[in-house]
């Protein structure tokens, strides 16, 4: 039996924790150019006695940055943290969604049977809607808030979940037929809660706590269906008056599977890692909540389950706004970056993708110029000697002539970006390389700039 000496597992111990900051510094190595000064300056805007933000960005299922900017509640004076408790409106969809998933896992719901079977309730249209189209928004069904708001009814507690079903069965009609084309409703997402309590026995927030919110560890997650319910951190949502910000958030509103969702920056990232590593009890989780919608005729569209695939300066990102009653929220991913960015806002006039899209700007700076790169240089006009200059900055490509002030360049599609009213493509020649600029003004046509040395 060896017999080592006090200062080996001390040298084993200094090991361990030199080994631990490496890895830890290796991971976020690719963005160490970003500063903290650099993401205070987007939201600098923001102090104690205004609104504002809580921010998270996570890089392969780590928070590597989370911060509040603005105040949580101004009676108080109560900032915005990490661990203020929004409610992220549309963001909620997707957890919804996750529960109709279960359900059909559990063998308790077809998604293509008739929805009337599971709430006998419903009017019996043309054609039957099922519990895939109300995922996918191409029910046909109209939107319970525009009905909500044509008849002078409020969504708060004193209008029952069975008078808000009861609403939407009386809509005799449809939008469309049933599957044939996307339109987003927010009475099908409502519909969830009450198809999964009819199902299951346990309301929304029961269901969701029990096969998502608990495995996953998200303990400061919950669909608010208890307007009595005790919330710490519970952040307040605010809107523009005369008088300056006024309070607007009804916290007697206990409708949800649409909207409802209580949450944090923090537990977001345990959220976002699931699309990782899957704690639920949802099997191929990834998968059954990326698939896409399709419609009846065998088209595609970009909706899926409770999130949105897209693509940002030609990156594929999946995610969703929100946005109800001065709660403004974002939450996009990048695929194969495997970066994503979440901001949670409380105040009905603020851009909260605007800012993700800011942030997301400095982190894949590094990936942004490698992919424009191939534009810029210098471009002539062979007949008028014209020349224009696309310049790329931090990411970011500008578009400069002369010593007029240069203007950026917003991605529209392969080739293609955007600027003011001007149209601006790139062409390539038979190598693949861009060899010329053309731009298209309210007043011409194309332009056609060839590119030089």
């Amino acid at each position: 039996m060896i017999i080592y000496s006090w200062r080996y597992y001390l040298l084993l111990t200094v090991l361990s924790v030199f080994c631990f900051f490496q890895n830890t510094s290796a991971l976020q190595a690719p963005y160490s150019h970003v500063k903290t000064a650099d993401v205070d300056n987007i939201f600098s805007s923001f102090g104690p006695n205004t609104p504002g933000c809580a921010v998270g960005v996570i890089s392969d299922g780590d928070l590597i940055f989370a911060k509040g900017y603005g105040a949580a509640n101004l009676d108080h004076g109560i900032p915005i943290r990490p661990q203020s408790r929004f409610m992220v409106a549309s963001i909620s969809k997707q957890f919804s969604a996750a529960a109709l998933l279960m359900l059909e896992q559990e063998g308790d719901l077809d998604l293509d049977e008739d929805l009337r079977k599971y709430i006998p309730g419903l009017p019996v249209y043309d054609h039957a809607i099922t519990a895939r189209q109300v995922m996918h928004h191409t029910s046909g069904l109209r939107d319970m808030f525009s009905l909500l708001a044509l008849g002078d009814i409020g969504l708060d507690n004193t209008t029952t979940v069975d008078q808000a079903t009861a609403m939407i069965s009386r809509q005799q009609g449809l939008n469309f037929r049933p599957g044939s084309r996307y339109l987003y409703s927010n009475s099908g997402y409502f519909l969830i809660s009450v198809l999964v309590e009819n199902i299951s026995g346990m309301s929304l927030r029961e269901y969701t706590d029990k096969h998502f919110f608990k495995p996953i560890g998200m303990t400061s997650t919950h669909f608010h269906d208890d307007t009595g319910m005790i919330v710490p951190d519970r952040v307040i949502s605010y809107r523009p008056t005369n008088n300056g910000p006024g309070q607007f958030y009804r916290t007697n509103a206990d409708k949800v599977g649409a909207r409802g969702l209580f949450t944090t920056i923090e537990d977001m990232a345990l959220w976002d890692y699931n699309f990782i590593d899957n704690k639920t009890n949802l099997e191929n989780f990834t998968k059954r909540m990326t698939e896409l919608g399709v419609t009846i005729y065998g088209s595609t569209f970009n909706y899926a389950s409770g999130l949105r695939i897209n693509r940002y300066k030609s990156l594929k990102t999946v995610g969703h706004d929100g946005n109800y009653m001065g709660f403004r929220s974002s939450y996009k991913r990048f695929l194969k970056q495997r970066l994503s960015v979440v901001t949670l806002c409380n105040m009905s006039n603020i851009n909260p993708a605007d800012y993700a899209r800011q942030v997301a700007d400095l982190y894949l700076q590094k990936v942004f110029n490698d992919q424009f790169n191939i534009y810029a240089g210098n471009y002539r006009n062979g007949p008028s000697g014209t020349r224009q200059v696309i310049v790329l900055e931090n990411g970011n490509l500008y578009l400069k002539e002369g010593l007029n002030d240069k203007k950026r360049l917003t991605w529209q599609g392969d080739d293609q970006f955007r600027t003011g009213q001007w149209n601006v493509r790139f062409r390539r020649n038979d190598q693949n390389e861009i060899n010329h600029l053309l731009i298209k003004t309210p007043g011409t046509g194309d332009i056609t700039f060839k590119k030089v040395e």
